[in-house]
């Protein structure tokens, strides 16, 4: 049943098929039928709106009136009259499917009456206006020339349609056996087409134990019918339809048993920490819009295709909530899908002007004059976007439930939202899989350095690498990182941190960002809501015993500077230290210690924090920097050595001129700064300017001559 109702529209045939409480109206409009005593032309309407299940219902309902067939008491013709286009090729197969199905039961020359009847009733215009003429050709709809020659050789005899109608009416009286003519899906046919099916009907009249069921939707042809006779309007069907049936409404419980029932086989069952929010969008927002047996099938359908394409990467209730807007609602899809970052997010910056807020959102989705049945759809958008909860219904979220989202891949978090309308995870975004399996190894030191180093090596289109992703997505999971794996992963980033510390990842102009402040992030979210200050301390002191040179300056700083802030600022709390006094102490013995050691080795001159460790090593030194001072003095004897200088007192800087009436730059320009305060501690300038002067007149090193130049419009009161 959920494979037939997955990947087509086909109507049902037997009743165990049966999930939506059609059965007991078939089974008894079947004894009706059974059970009619001589029948007269009698004409049975089954009514109802397009896909509700009235082909469904037929079926069941022959289902039920097999024994007859089989006993030879009724006979089932069934007219697919929508295979048929134009109204002469309709007419033609209508007569035709009646000589088949009649014809059998009837003697030789009786049976003969039926196809002159209906060629009578051509010739004369009764029906269409010129089929006549067309005898012998080929009409429109695939009725071919022997089709046409049957009919042909039958216009020119001479009876009446009285005298053909009384004979077949006195042979069919005569029979013991009953025929049922079902005409299903009128609907799909033009007007015209749908008012000749009608007409036809009208036309053979009362023939004797002939019963017509005529499936069609009510509405829509009373609506033709009074369009082609305004005078009789729905009267018209009165004199032709003796007894008319609603087919009845599924009950909403069937209908939303049946939805979740292909949900859970297509999508998987939600989680139970996620069940109240599945099911609050499902019974609010989905269960509603899902009325007829054509609504779940189309809806299924759709989901079988597209969810495939993201399982695991988004949440189940948002992406189906948008699935069913983007089938019933596409303009408000279209809405959502082209104003992400209105709709990302909490919303909580727009408190200043919440009413216009508000406003600007129901005209968004709405129009000007949001009508009442757009209430349940905004309900629905509230659940999705916290933005317009905000906006809608004064709802306020902390900062903290933007990293809850994120986890749960929902489509208000910027993060995960381009997901839902592209139907596969951006690269902002790891995958589920690629996520869990890092988690289940994350203490695996070894396995977390190759990942990430290799992730510093692809390049995003949107730019930077996939470690900065990475490392985002760590400290959004780092609750799902076990205790006892904290210590081996840091271990592994702390010793690669250096690496990691791309400039591609790097924030530009007034952005604040690199992989250095993401890593400290991360080790926040894993260790300060989840241990104690012993606890952390324990664990950062041993990572960093291997700690790649930079980085371990600059922890040491954020340990160091939690109880020896800058002036004029306070001690951290206790609860906001990295370490404990006596490790931040301990990390600044063991800085100095390994800063010497490369210094010695010859790696410190050309590591990429050469300035930002010479000031460190300046501050913990005991000799007022003697040894500092000394270490550069040698270094700028070489043209390498004064290279590697002029690169690390070189900073970049961004400026945006700010205009006047809103025409300032779009973008922000890069300059290149000197230092020279900070220089002026570490280096002797005037010995450190003359060999800046004479690389520079080589002509072979330009950063060498950029950091010149610099530092002649820094002498002239020009940095920029």
């Amino acid at each position: 049943m959920t494979e037939h109702l997955l990947y087509n529209d086909q109507p049902i045939e037997t009743p165990n098929e049966d999930r939506f409480g059609v059965d007991p109206f078939a089974r008894a409009l079947a004894r009706s039928i059974r059970k009619m005593q001589s029948p007269q032309g009698a004409v049975i309407g089954l009514n109802g709106p397009w896909g509700s299940g009235k082909s469904s219902a037929v079926n069941l309902c022959k289902h039920h009136l097999a024994e007859a067939v089989k006993a030879n008491e009724l006979v089932i013709i069934d007219f697919a009259c929508w295979w048929f286009r134009g109204e002469d090729a309709l007419a033609l197969a209508f007569f035709r499917e009646l000589y088949a199905g009649i014809g059998p039961s009837l003697g030789d020359k009786v049976k003969k009456k039926l196809p002159k009847l209906g060629a009578r009733l051509l010739r004369a215009g009764a029906l269409v206006g010129k089929v006549a003429e067309a005898a012998g050709a080929v009409i429109a709809g695939g009725i071919a020339e022997k089709g046409m020659e049957w009919l042909a050789g039958l216009i020119e005899q001479d009876e009446s349609v009285e005298a053909l109608h009384a004979d077949l009416s006195k042979a069919l009286r005569e029979q013991e056996k009953r025929f049922l003519i079902v005409i299903d899906d009128i609907d799909r046919l033009s007007p015209d087409e749908a008012l000749l099916i009608f007409r036809l009907v009208k036309s053979v009249g009362r023939l004797p134990n002939v019963m017509y069921l005529l499936v069609y939707d009510r509405p829509l042809a009373e609506r033709i019918v009074s369009e082609r006779y305004p005078s009789e309007g729905p009267h018209y069907l009165e004199k032709i339809v003796q007894a008319a049936f609603e087919l009845p409404d599924p009950s909403a419980l069937d209908v939303q048993q049946q939805l979740l029932s292909l949900i859970e086989s297509i999508c998987g069952e939600p989680a139970e920490a996620d069940m109240v929010r599945f099911m609050n969008i499902f019974y609010e927002g989905i269960s509603p819009a899902m009325r007829t047996p054509r609504d779940v099938t189309r809806f299924t359908n759709s989901l079988s295709v597209s969810w495939p394409a993201v399982a695991g990467e988004v949440d189940r209730a948002d992406f189906l909530a948008l699935e069913m807007l983007r089938l019933l609602h596409p303009t408000i899809y279209r809405s959502i899908r082209q104003n992400k970052e209105q709709l990302s997010g909490s919303g909580r910056g727009e408190a200043r002007d919440r009413g216009a807020v508000a406003q600007s959102f129901n005209e968004l989705f709405f129009g000007a004059t949001p009508q009442p049945e757009h209430d349940r759809v905004r309900r629905l958008l509230m659940r999705l976007f916290p933005a317009l909860e905000s906006a809608w219904a004064n709802m306020s979220y902390g900062e903290g439930f933007a990293r809850q989202w994120a986890m749960e891949r929902r489509v208000c978090s910027p993060e995960h939202f381009d997901s839902y309308f592209r139907f596969s995870i951006g690269e902002e975004v790891l995958s589920s899989t690629e996520l869990s399996d890092f988690l289940e190894r994350a203490d695996d030191i070894e396995f977390v350095k190759t990942t990430l180093r290799h992730a510093s090596t692809v390049a995003r289109r949107s730019g930077g690498t996939k470690a900065a992703v990475w490392l985002g997505e760590l400290t959004t999971h780092a609750e799902c990182v076990d205790r006892d794996k904290v210590l081996p992963l840091l271990t592994a980033l702390f010793e690669i941190a250096d690496e990691l510390n791309v400039e591609a990842d790097t924030a530009k102009a007034f952005s604040i960002g690199s992989n250095e402040l993401r890593l400290h992030w991360l080790l926040r979210a894993l260790t300060k809501e989840r241990m104690t200050l012993d606890e952390r301390s324990m664990i950062f002191r041993q990572a960093c015993n291997t700690a790649s040179l930079g980085w371990l300056a600059d922890f040491t700083r954020s340990a160091w500077t939690d109880y020896h802030p800058r002036e004029g600022k306070e001690r951290e709390p206790p609860e906001n230290c990295l370490t404990t006094e006596a490790d931040a102490e301990h990390l600044r013995v063991l800085l100095r210690s390994r800063i010497e050691a490369a210094a010695v080795d010859g790696t410190l001159l050309a590591h990429q924090d050469l300035s930002f460790l010479l000031h460190w090593w300046m501050d913990l030194t005991t000799d007022d920097g003697a040894a500092v001072r000394a270490w550069t003095s040698a270094v700028i004897a070489s043209d390498d050595g004064v290279r590697q200088l002029a690169k690390a007192f070189t900073s970049s800087g961004w400026t945006q001129g700010m205009g006047f009436a809103g025409m300032g730059d779009v973008v922000a320009k890069r300059v290149t700064r000197v230092s020279l305060s900070g220089m002026a501690r570490l280096i002797d300038l005037d010995a450190f300017r003359s060999r800046v002067e004479t690389v520079a007149a080589g002509g072979a090193d330009p950063e060498v001559q950029a950091f010149l130049e610099a530092w002649k419009r820094s002498d002239k009161g020009k940095d920029d």
